[in-house]
């Protein structure tokens, strides 16, 4: 065997005439070699038989049906080459190396790894969604948050927004921001086959959908398509989108005070997402953007509503005998009059929105403390109006601030005559903010009066620019209506200045 520099000048040799006798003289090499060469035979060393490999060869089989089965697995819980190699020392007494089986499973992986064709995408066709997990410091404590990603395929324009709950009602309602964000609504959306949207996975592409679900699509006008299972590289843009906002967005870890700020983060995250328009480029282009490409494709989006439908999970419940619906293991007040009905609930990620006939009669900031109750005052005041003691130590009262309690209990020391002012100031807050009626019920006190009109002329004076006083009209003294002011002759006093 020779090097293919000296086999090529052999050759040469023999073109400007030398005989093989006389090239294999000069190169040392015999004449079969040397002609072997000319006849264009190629340098370097070739195998006529592959080497046995018994131990390889009898572990190959096992190994790659091991593999194909963990292809259905999930992707973190799939065996490793050392995995493997115990496997078979532990189930198969195999006495080989640890690198004859890293050899065959490199082998057998190198062949079955899948190819893809890039796709093309067209402008406002599609978005997909995904969630993501990621940690944030809340008050030195580090908590598990969740990432919803959106993105447009075509224009790789992204979206982010995160939540404490990976409900429904929250993907909803960040599905609602997203819309907002790409200022129109793509004709279908890609999923996984997450919780929040599938109920079971049929054959082939069929899915049967949340009833909740099906309806927030049809509400808002996009039809869905769900990945394979187990095939999550179907939606392979934002699933690089969750990792493209955690890095650049999440690190290092954002701190907050308080889970009352999350909602000023989420506004500065979907700045940055803006933000991120302008300077992105995007992938087919060197001075092509991300939001020159948005451009084209919020031309092609379906027409955003200027109010977009309250969006959430539906349910019955039925209110019980204290005028209260549960509704995830808390329970909310409704007016006394709907007590003991069948009444229709809305559940978005903020509010509890309640239904009677198609009518809304009452909404809540929702709560996720089990067993909390949550009231509105005025949904007792019909009740209240026939049994007025029962307001110094209703439970709807001690969820006012504690200046009505303390306000009421005064009022009470009084005397009974008292109590439907109590009523009255109850009823302000039909149109006057809790905040500012209490600082009034407050200066109230110290001014040492415990009447409704009293109380109003505080208010009046809060909230307007110019104070307005109220003439009293109604006179809880009776002695006081028969105090008669004598006329007096003051120009008696005239003479003491003479």
């Amino acid at each position: 065997m020779v090097p293919q520099m000296y086999a090529d000048r052999i050759k040469g040799m023999y073109r400007q005439g030398l005989k093989i006798s006389e090239i294999s003289r000069q190169f040392g090499h015999s004449r079969n070699t040397v002609a072997k060469y000319v006849n264009g035979a190629d340098a370097g060393y070739h195998r006529q038989v592959e080497p046995l490999q018994p131990i390889a060869d009898q572990i190959r089989p096992l190994v790659k049906a091991w593999l194909a089965e963990d292809q259905l697995a999930p992707r973190k819980q799939r065996r490793t080459a050392t995995k493997i190699y115990d496997d078979l020392s532990v189930q198969y007494g195999y006495t080989g190396s640890y690198t004859t089986v890293k050899r065959v499973v490199r082998a057998a992986r190198g062949s079955s790894k899948e190819v893809f064709i890039p796709r093309a995408h067209q402008p406002g066709e599609y978005a997909e969604f995904d969630f993501g997990e990621l940690y944030m410091d809340i008050k030195d404590t580090r908590h598990l948050i969740y990432l919803h990603v959106y993105q447009l395929p075509y224009s790789n324009d992204v979206f982010a927004y995160v939540s404490r709950r990976h409900s429904q009602e929250e993907m909803f309602h960040s599905h609602r921001l997203a819309f907002v964000h790409f200022e129109g609504i793509p004709k279908q959306m890609r999923y996984d086959n997450l919780k929040q949207a599938v109920t079971k996975i049929l054959k082939g592409s069929q899915r049967e959908e949340n009833a909740s679900f099906r309806e927030f699509r049809d509400q808002l006008g996009f039809e869905a398509e769900f990945c394979a299972p187990g095939k999550g590289n179907q939606k392979g843009d934002v699933e690089g989108g969750v990792g493209y906002v955690r890095r650049n967005f999440f690190a290092p870890v954002p701190k907050l005070n308080d889970w009352a700020e999350l909602d000023v983060f989420n506004k500065a995250l979907a700045e940055w997402c803006v933000q991120q328009r302008a300077s992105r480029q995007h992938p087919d282009g060197i001075d092509f953007t991300v939001g020159q490409a948005f451009l084209q494709e919020k031309a092609c989006l379906n027409f955003l509503p200027d109010r977009l439908p309250e969006v959430g999970k539906r349910s019955v419940a039925k209110a019980n005998h204290y005028s209260l619906i549960p509704v995830d293991k808390a329970y909310y007040s409704v007016p006394t009059q709907f007590a003991y009905q069948l009444l229709d609930v809305l559940v978005t990620a903020r509010e509890v929105i309640v239904f009677h006939k198609n009518t809304e009669i009452t909404r809540h900031r929702r709560t996720f403390n089990a067993g909390k109750q949550v009231f509105n005052i005025l949904h007792y005041l019909p009740v209240l109006q026939r049994k007025p003691y029962a307001l110094i130590n209703s439970k709807p009262v001690q969820e006012l601030p504690p200046v009505f309690a303390r306000f009421f209990q005064k009022a009470r020391l009084k005397g009974s005559g008292t109590l439907p002012d109590c009523l009255a100031v109850l009823e302000l807050l039909k149109d006057y903010p809790m905040a500012d009626v209490a600082v009034a019920i407050e200066l109230a006190m110290a001014y040492e009066t415990y009447y409704a009109d009293g109380v109003k002329n505080l208010l009046l004076q809060l909230k307007t620019a110019q104070p307005q006083f109220q003439r009293l009209t109604k006179f809880h003294k009776t002695e006081l209506q028969i105090v008669q002011v004598p006329n007096v002759d003051l120009s008696r006093y005239d003479e003491l200045s003479k």
